[in-house]
């Protein structure tokens, strides 16, 4: 093709135009350019149908709204705000819903067990009957595909362009995480059985998956005297998003400016105009409420990368902000504190999109590699946890005064416990996805599921359901999973600037954005660390992490 014979003249090329040159060679052969004319054939029905599939799984998971229906009587524990918005209907009975907004408070605050029970066996079962045929045959195109263009596995051609390189190194990766989680996960475990015991139930071999947020919740009280319902008054979900901007404003330097009467796809949608020196930057819509048929997750969507125009203009790049948070009525919309650490997670990712001023839209923003990509989105959940920063925006929603000293410092405490847990658990999903796209079809979902939960998980999953129908990453991030570690890794000596020299600073945070959040993949990452720190990035910040109590 007209690249090939580009290439083939040798003409110099500098910079990212020279690194743009290599991997479009790279990828021409990954997408089967010198594959023979049958065989290209072959691959184009492949890639076909995998995106038909893909998109089918996906939507499945968000249109299966499951529920259940309980008295009253059976909600004890749950917060006054999840209450007001869940009444009885004329029979008597209140519906709970497989959504976030219901799942998440039911498994972690209500007294009634059994309702956590039931469920979370809807949960974890969401859309399998579509799903689980969907899956099979997803690893099975996907396998057939890799030896097509010359892989072993799946994972060997996923893993190839990213930072880890191989499926070796990142099973080395894993491997070495759950070494390092094997002690300090075992004594947080004993504690969640001893915990579980006091509270009157008979965890057996193993606990079940969905006592975990509740057990830690009141290991969290009891322990740190930590309350999350009680910090939740505070945040109540518009005074966080005006906080969260005003954030932003002031560590970069720019103004994000509602847009009146812009077109959206939903009435609850608000457009804001991304604004630097006088000068439109980029667009950010935010879509923070739950409804009918939307994604169940929270995520940035790229909505149009930002590149150079060749006329001295750049392209704004336009990104959507999709969640799924307590929506203001006639009660407060009260947010979880964990809500919160999603709402700047995924606002990280906004700005590494919306802030970018790489020449080329195929690096642009978030156009990274995959196992860099959640850097600055786990980086930025820091910032919901600095006093400094609440401060700004976390008010009582009755009486307008701040968080007291007392409850922050409880969060502060709490923060650690259930950190290996959560991490191993992680690690555990990592695994399973490696394992998927490790295999030759046929691939036995529910048996590889079983053995590595088996070896790297400590809660056990309900008998009878099918976490691999609902497990939405297997779709975007196949064989990707391991990266939120990876990236955690490069975010948490990032930190270690932030830490020294003030979160709120603007001079290391515009350093941040001129020396990371603008390039893009200009640069190979490990570089532009490297020229942020002042060193290459190691492990130091990531074993402490782990190690904190």
């Amino acid at each position: 093709g007209v690249i090939q014979r580009y290439a083939a003249r040798k003409e110099p090329l500098e910079g990212v135009r020279e690194r743009l040159l290599r991997e479009l060679l790279r990828d021409l052969r990954r997408n089967g350019l010198e594959l023979p004319p049958d065989k290209q054939a072959r691959l184009r029905e492949i890639n076909d149908e995998l995106t038909k599939l893909q998109q089918d799984f996906s939507s499945n998971i968000s249109d299966a709204v499951l529920t259940i229906q309980v008295k009253p009587s059976q909600l004890k524990g749950l917060p006054e705000s999840f209450l007001d918005q869940h009444k009885p209907g004329p029979d008597g009975l209140v519906t709970l819903t497989t959504n976030y907004p219901d799942y998440f408070p039911v498994v972690t605050y209500c007294e009634d067990r059994t309702v956590a029970r039931d469920l979370t066996a809807k949960f974890d079962s969401r859309a399998a009957d579509k799903n689980l045929p969907i899956l099979d045959r997803v690893l099975a195109l996907r396998s057939e595909k890799a030896k097509l263009l010359g892989y072993e596995t799946w994972a060997d051609y996923a893993i190839e362009p990213r930072m880890a390189k191989t499926a070796g190194t990142v099973r080395d990766f894993l491997d070495r995480l759950s070494k390092e989680l094997q002690e300090p996960a075992r004594k947080e475990y004993q504690q969640f059985v001893a915990e579980y015991r006091r509270l009157g139930h008979k965890p057996g071999a193993q606990m079940p998956n969905y006592e975990r947020l509740y057990v830690e919740q009141k290991l969290r009280e009891r322990k740190y005297g930590f309350d999350a319902k009680e910090l939740s008054k505070y945040l109540e979900v518009s005074a966080v998003t005006r906080g969260l901007l005003r954030i932003v404003e002031r560590m970069y330097g720019i103004r994000i400016v509602p847009v009146r009467g812009a077109p959206a796809w939903h009435e609850d949608v608000r457009a804001y105009q991304v604004v630097d020196r006088g000068r439109p930057v980029g667009r950010i819509y935010l879509d923070l409420y739950p409804r009918e048929g939307k994604y169940k997750h929270a995520a940035m969507f790229e909505i149009r990368p930002g590149k150079d125009l060749g006329d001295g203009r750049y392209l704004p790049p336009i990104a959507a902000l999709v969640c799924n948070f307590p929506k203001p009525g006639e009660s407060p919309a009260l947010m979880t504190h964990n809500e919160v650490t999603t709402f700047f997670h995924e606002f990280g990712h906004v700005l590494h999109h919306v802030l970018t001023r790489q020449p080329l839209a195929s690096y642009a923003g978030t156009n990274t590699a995959r196992d860099f990509v959640e850097t600055p989105s786990q980086m930025f959940e820091e910032w919901a946890y600095r006093k400094e920063i609440l401060d700004t925006f976390a008010k009582h929603h009755e009486t307008g005064k701040p968080i007291p000293e007392d409850l922050f410092k409880a969060l502060v405490r709490s923060r650690a416990f259930g950190r290996t847990l959560h991490t191993e658990r992680q690690v555990s999903l990592a695994a399973l996805d490696l394992a998927y796209h490790s295999q030759p079809p046929p691939v036995d979902t529910a048996k590889i599921f079983a053995e590595v939960m088996a070896k790297t998980q400590r809660f056990a999953y309900l008998p009878d359901t099918h976490f691999q129908a609902t497990f939405g990453h297997l779709m975007g991030y196949d064989a990707g999973y391991y990266s939120y570690q990876w990236a955690l890794v490069i975010a948490l000596d990032v930190l270690t600037r932030f830490e020294k020299e003030g979160y709120t600073n603007p001079k290391v945070a515009r350093e941040w954005r001129r020396t990371v959040l603008e390039q893009g993949a200009g640069e190979d990452e490990n570089k532009l660390v490297e020229q942020f720190l002042g060193r290459p990035h190691n492990l130091d910040a990531y074993s402490q992490f782990l190690r904190a109590q």
